[in-house]
């Protein structure tokens, strides 16, 4: 949310409406606080958490996706407390997939050089480990 830009929520946007399509659900935006983006309903019953992710590269760029590390510890406590799934969608500018955030990863460090933040912590997933095709966007 820190370096999100209009045009990230509007893309975002589109990617909640084809979740809703493919999985027949309706998709509600979560207050900051959950760090998760949307919450999936049909009818009066959650289904899950989604954190949607886009990225200015193909999926084949990097062995990896880097998540910060404070967006798995969420999702964890939200499966939790919930007994409901947190996955992470992202859009590659080649492909779509979804992971589960539960999925194995490995952890680590890094940081925004072009931003001079400080040094984060952050859970890397295996891009061989994402399920691509799940959702189609215009």
């Amino acid at each position: 949310m820190l370096y999100e830009t209009q045009q990230d929520k509007a893309r975002e946007k589109q990617l909640m409406a084809a979740i809703a399509e493919r999985y027949k659900c309706d998709c509600v935006d979560l207050p900051p606080k959950y760090v998760m983006d949307t919450l999936l309903i049909r009818g009066d019953k959650a289904l899950g958490f989604i954190e949607i992710k886009t990225r200015s590269f193909a999926s084949t760029e990097y062995p990896t996706m880097m998540v910060n590390l404070h967006k798995v510890i969420a999702a964890s406590n939200l499966t939790n407390a919930t007994g409901l799934k947190c996955k992470l969608l992202v859009e590659w500018t080649d492909r779509i997939g979804i992971i589960n955030f539960d999925a194995e990863h490995d952890i680590g460090i890094s940081r925004r050089r072009d931003r001079d933040d400080p040094v984060d912590l952050f859970a890397y997933y295996p891009i061989s480990g994402f399920t691509f095709g799940e959702v189609k966007c215009n």
